[in-house]
């Protein structure tokens, strides 16, 4: 991996994060339920992939449910290689928004895998395999000022771990991937504060990191 922290991160922040082993690929996979604006933040990171000129495959995918289904979305990113399948046996990173989609989803991870999890609606969760980061992404949007936004919190952490754990992804890139999907002015600039603020939380101790 290349996060290097302590076995039992204290309060106030992380260990540096080092640039080791970077990869030049990785497989994701987001879910959660109808609602949360899931597939907007496939989308923004499939875009934000393609304004960077990587190679990206995205699958979204949903229940019949209008509302409270199950909702995920399959993403490839490659700095070097073409993909050729959004589909992956054995999953990179996982983001997951509550416990249903927790549940559904978490046997697609590697070993060693990366979760990104919305602490405020997951709280029960097993950490032997995995690389654990816990955000309070629903009580942090609703702060910012807008709930709703809980799902662009966690597209900010997440870019933010691709970049330094993988390979280069800009914060620039996801405010014009997001620019594509939001042309209201208003809400653009509240999701780009969200993003930033999700991206702030890697590596200054606010999004707690369990082994």
């Amino acid at each position: 991996m290349c996060l290097s922290e302590s076995r039992n991160p204290k309060p106030g922040g992380l260990k540096k994060v080092t640039m080791k082993n970077i990869k030049n690929r990785v497989s994701i996979i987001i879910g959660g339920s109808g609602g949360q604006g899931i597939l907007t933040v496939g989308k923004t990171i499939a875009l934000a992939a393609m304004k960077q000129k990587l190679e990206v495959s995205y699958l979204p995918s949903y229940g019949a449910e209008m509302r409270g289904g199950y909702v995920y979305s399959s993403i490839v990113i490659s700095s070097k290689q073409e993909i050729f399948s959004p589909i992956s046996s054995e999953l990179d990173i996982g983001v997951f928004m509550n416990e249903k989609s927790y549940k559904m989803l978490v046997s697609h991870l590697r070993k060693n895998a990366i979760m990104v999890l919305n602490s405020s609606l997951i709280k029960a969760f097993q950490n032997k395999n995995f690389k654990i980061y816990k955000a309070q992404a629903t009580e942090i949007a609703e702060k910012l000022g807008d709930i709703k936004n809980a799902n662009m919190i966690l597209a900010g952490t997440l870019g933010n771990i691709i970049n330094k754990c993988f390979f280069k992804f800009n914060i620039s890139s996801l405010y014009a991937g997001l620019a594509e999907i939001m042309p209201n002015k208003e809400v653009f600039e509240k999701s780009k504060k969200s993003i930033k603020t999700g991206w702030e939380l890697i590596g200054n101790g606010q999004c707690q990191q369990n082994d």
